[in-house]
């Protein structure tokens, strides 16, 4: 299926997010544009599927440790029945802030102006096709805890491989 519209994964904004839930990376020959390359994702209406090997930037609303709710976006990679999923970015006010970041709650503190900006959890707004909940987990607070389950994903996304 070919995508309704390509760009850069870096260009996309809250406002590409609220058109389309899922962008996802395209392969190559499928984009339209001679300049694309490995970084060009495609908007598609249908959802993420278990059993396919692709890269997604899928729509998502983080939960701050204060409570407070804003969108965002989940990196999703789906390896057959395998999928990782990786905090994306949190749009506020205009700004996209890496949920991962380890200045995101200092950064989200400035522009909410609000204390307890940290990152603490996010959900999916749309299911992998095929199964009935949205997915979601807790984000563990940046630093060597968090390091080391990054490192783990590398990991197991380098086996999922051979």
């Amino acid at each position: 299926m070919k995508p309704h519209l390509e760009m850069p994964a870096y260009q996309l904004t809250e406002s590409d997010f609220q058109q389309t839930a899922v962008w996802r990376y395209l392969n190559s020959g499928e984009a339209v544009s001679p300049q694309a390359d490995e970084s060009y994702v495609g908007a598609y209406e249908a959802g993420p599927s278990l059993g396919e090997y692709a890269s997604y930037l899928v729509r998502a609303t983080y939960t701050l440790k204060n409570g407070a709710v804003l969108p965002g976006f989940v990196e999703l990679a789906v390896l057959g029945k395998m999928v990782e999923c990786t905090p994306g970015a949190v749009f506020a006010r205009g700004k996209t802030v890496e949920a991962l970041g380890k200045d995101s709650a200092l950064r989200l503190q400035r522009i909410l102006k609000v204390d307890d900006a940290q990152p603490a959890a996010w959900e999916l707004d749309v299911c992998i096709c095929g199964e009935r909940e949205h997915r979601k987990s807790s984000i563990a607070k940046p630093g060597l805890l968090q390091a080391f389950a990054l490192m783990g994903k590398l990991v197991r996304l380098h086996r999922s491989r051979d």
